[in-house]
């Protein structure tokens, strides 16, 4: 309302006329033109609707442990992320890797409760607050230029008093409705990652026994930093309600038993290496455009025998939700992201496009 006002000389949406004319003046000089006849015509002012649109904190938690140990070998720094849809497993995590957890979660005005949630999670459980680190993101607000002062999450209740009611405390904390930024959480939880190993892994994964163990030493010997090397760990699907294998011996049943030896690659590489592009639209691609950007980059992929993930429910069609996102995001944000990508690649990496051929969104 301010704007027509100011701008068009309307003193009331009731006439017609001056609305539509104002409308016309908008569509003249573009609508990016008239924001900066609003706003002023500042160097900060975005001009890529990808860039600039998140506000980020690191280390909102920390662990409490670094995981140098006597071996001299750098641990392998589990990197996740999600959102409030996420805690049980984000519970689950240092349960089933004795090592660094790194995780990126993506609140809204809505589920910004998960914050104080995991503060109090990780000042009242020991092996939560050992080896887990929380960052945070999330999206401004339209016309937003600087990001909020976060406040002290707060003591509201003991320890005991939490952990006996956590279960309905997390339940009530809302789900989030949002365009997910999968590349941008990727790449917060490894820049703040404690360790220079990064294994790349979705939050809702199982990973086999013992693997931030088993990982450990080939990594220190291929990830130096130097080497353009990644380690890819394969990922399965396993039968909702039946038991998920966590050994060798028993993924080899599991794949004969149901027919399923399909697997997806999830990356174990050096801090130096390539990241992801932020502005991969959701739902499209995401993954893929990283090893590409790694191939391009001259990397070598070696795929490891003795260690795995699964993911409980075979993924057979996407929710509504799922497709609507998936629609949106070809319908209004493929294309451009695909050109930025394609300019970008080939200009960073020229001499690999025969090597890895071409990429298509």
């Amino acid at each position: 309302m301010f704007f027509f006002r100011k701008y068009c000389g309307i003193r009331s949406l009731i006439y017609g006329t001056l609305f539509f004319r104002c409308l016309g003046i908008i569509f003249s000089i573009g609508l990016l033109e008239f924001l900066r006849s609003v706003i002023g015509n500042s160097d900060d002012l975005p001009l890529d609707y990808f860039d600039d649109q998140y506000c980020m904190e690191y280390n909102f938690l920390e662990a409490t442990e670094s995981f140098r140990l006597s071996d001299d070998l750098e641990p392998v720094s589990l990197v996740t992320h999600g959102t409030s849809d996420m805690l049980k497993h984000f519970e689950n995590m240092p349960t089933m890797w004795d090592g660094p957890i790194s995780i990126g979660v993506f609140i809204d005005s809505d589920s910004q409760q998960v914050l104080q949630y995991l503060a109090d999670l990780h000042r009242c459980d020991e092996q939560f607050s050992r080896k887990v680190t929380i960052h945070f993101a999330y999206r401004k607000s339209a016309f937003q230029k600087e990001c909020l002062i976060r406040e002290a999450p707060k003591i509201n209740t003991s320890c005991q008093k939490f952990l006996r009611n956590k279960v309905s405390i997390a339940r009530r904390i809302p789900s989030p409705f949002f365009l997910y930024p999968y590349n941008l959480m990727r790449n917060i939880a490894r820049k703040g990652a404690k360790s220079e190993l990064h294994f790349l892994m979705d939050g809702d994964m199982i990973v086999s026994n013992e693997m931030a163990e088993r990982v450990k030493r080939i990594a220190n010997e291929m990830l130096d930093g130097n080497q353009k090397n990644v380690l890819l760990v394969r990922r399965f699907e396993s039968e909702k309600g039946t038991v998920i294998p966590r050994t060798v011996p028993y993924l080899k049943r599991s794949m004969n038993e149901n027919n399923n030896p399909n697997w997806e690659p999830q990356p174990i590489l050096h801090r130096n290496a390539p990241y992801g592009p932020n502005y991969i639209p959701s739902r499209i691609k995401t993954v893929s455009s990283m090893i590409y950007k790694l191939c391009r980059a001259g990397y070598s992929f070696n795929v490891l025998s003795h260690v795995f993930t699964v993911q409980e429910g075979v993924k057979l069609e996407d929710t509504v939700f799922s497709q609507a996102v998936a629609i949106h995001q070809h319908m209004n944000a493929k294309d451009r992201a695909s050109k930025r990508f394609t300019l970008e690649i080939n200009a960073e990496y020229p001499d690999t496009l025969e090597k890895c051929g071409e990429f298509y969104l």
